[in-house]
């Protein structure tokens, strides 16, 4: 079997309701609602059986019941979904009207991942996000600023939301470009002219800007080594595996997987004095994509590294859960890799952007120090809390994960398992907060003063 196969096989395989309220109808078959009281109905339905942090959330599970008394008549007084005998901005304020009642409902809730998207075909179209919501609080939003942030797209960017857009630049493509002074297009090795590179002794980099097109996810990566021996390295995303696959089929480097290896390298060098991993703005991926990056750093006498646990819903019950179950990061045997120093010192850098796989990857870290004596400290500002894992939605899992609510709640994005770190405590809506705060002035940083 070839190579890339084998990466291939290895990622894949890493990877109380009282009478008066609607019953959990597990086979899923519901039928499609033409008013919003059908829709709530669904809606609370499937919350109250695939939503996983009910343990977290409205008083572990109990007051859902209360969501359900207070809200079932506001829904059925909105009638149908999408009525032709209305007009444009009465069909608009109903749908609006019915978004906020959403709105209000799951703005609070811990799920760091969570989306609902509503669509009633009439050119309304509503995102709710609770982990944007808990951001825009942070930067003094109040909730009527953001229910139109999430519901009007054509005004998101209006002065009024300034605060917000500056605050969501700190992310790879703009360290690239104004901490390191990169180009913010294409991909090669560049010698970095910012203010990081005359004050640390980065020079020659190594970048990609894969922009988002068909079939192909946005993704910037770029990887140094200062004067010093300190090794960066800055990536948006877990989506690498197509790129190594591709790499180890055609038995030739490409863009991505030639910065992986050099990451992979560089970090063994002898004369390495500090690494540093910025995950600032990194939106998460592929679980096991990061058995391949950070097999990089792990001891070389073991074979995994455990990280925590997860768990999920084991029925139709909101708070019924399965045991919890270790949560290991595996070695990675199909690359080379070197000998780690678990001397040098790891700074791991986050933000309210850091989601998913890069908070796990911070577990990763974080047990590195606590189980094996590594020296590793984390800055700048508390990460998102979506610390949940994702379901591929073409596979259906009982009780579990992403679903809909044909045909106007087109998407209810959520995850299937919670997980915790080794010492029992979960993140999810808080953030993995930092040993070192550095605030985001988003006036320095564009000027190239990356604190």
């Amino acid at each position: 079997m070839r190579k890339g196969r084998n990466i291939a096989l290895f990622l894949i395989a890493a990877l109380l309701i009282v009478s008066c309220r609607p019953q959990a109808d597990l086979s899923r078959d519901f039928p499609e609602a033409e008013t919003w009281g059908e829709t709530f109905d669904i809606f609370w339905k499937k919350m109250s059986t695939n939503y996983p942090f009910w343990s977290l959330d409205y008083g572990e599970g109990r007051d859902w019941d209360r969501v359900y008394d207070e809200y079932k008549g506001k829904f059925e007084e909105l009638g149908i979904v999408f009525d032709e005998e209305r007009s444009a901005e009465e069909q608009r304020a109903n749908t609006l009207t019915a978004g906020r009642y959403l709105f209000d409902i799951t703005k609070d809730l811990s799920d760091g991942h969570y989306a609902l998207m509503i669509d009633d075909s009439a050119e309304n179209n509503i995102q709710l996000v609770p982990s944007t919501y808990r951001n825009m609080k942070e930067l003094g939003y109040d909730d009527d600023q953001i229910f139109r942030f999430f519901s009007d797209f054509d005004g998101r960017h209006a002065a009024l939301y300034d605060r917000y857009w500056d605050h969501s630049k700190e992310d790879t493509a703009h360290i690239m470009e104004y901490s390191f002074g990169l180009p913010s297009t294409g991909s090669g090795t560049a010698t970095a002219s910012g203010a990081l590179a005359s004050e640390y002794g980065f020079g020659e980099m190594q970048y990609v800007n894969i922009a988002e097109s068909d079939g192909v996810d946005e993704l910037h990566l770029v990887l140094g080594k200062s004067r010093d021996g300190i090794v960066y390295f800055s990536f948006s995303a877990f989506g690498i595996y197509e790129y190594m696959a591709d790499a180890d089929d055609s038995g030739a480097e490409n863009e991505v997987s030639g910065i992986v290896n050099s990451f992979i390298s560089l970090v063994a060098e002898p004369d390495t004095t500090g690494v540093i991993i910025d995950l600032r703005g990194n939106l998460g991926g592929r679980v096991a994509e990061m058995s391949v990056l950070w097999t990089a750093l792990m001891p070389s006498d073991v074979d995994s590294v455990r990280i925590g646990e997860t768990r999920r819903k084991a029925s139709e019950n909101r708070t019924d859960y399965s045991a919890w179950t270790p949560f290991w990061i595996k070695r990675c045997t199909l690359l080379e890799y070197g000998t780690f120093s678990k001397d040098v010192p790891i700074a791991v850098i986050l933000n309210e952007n850091s989601v998913s796989c890069a908070e796990m990857s911070t577990f990763t870290l974080m047990a590195l120090r606590d189980n094996y004596g590594y020296d590793v400290r984390l800055f700048g500002t508390h990460s998102c809390g979506g610390t949940g894992t994702l379901h591929d939605a073409s596979e259906q899992l009982f009780n579990a994960g992403i679903t809909s609510v044909s045909p106007y709640i087109t998407l209810m994005y959520t995850p299937y398992l919670q997980t915790r770190y080794l010492d029992g405590r979960s993140y999810e809506g808080t953030g993995i907060p930092v040993d070192e705060v550095v605030p985001f002035d988003a006036e320095a940083f564009e000027r190239g003063d990356d604190r």
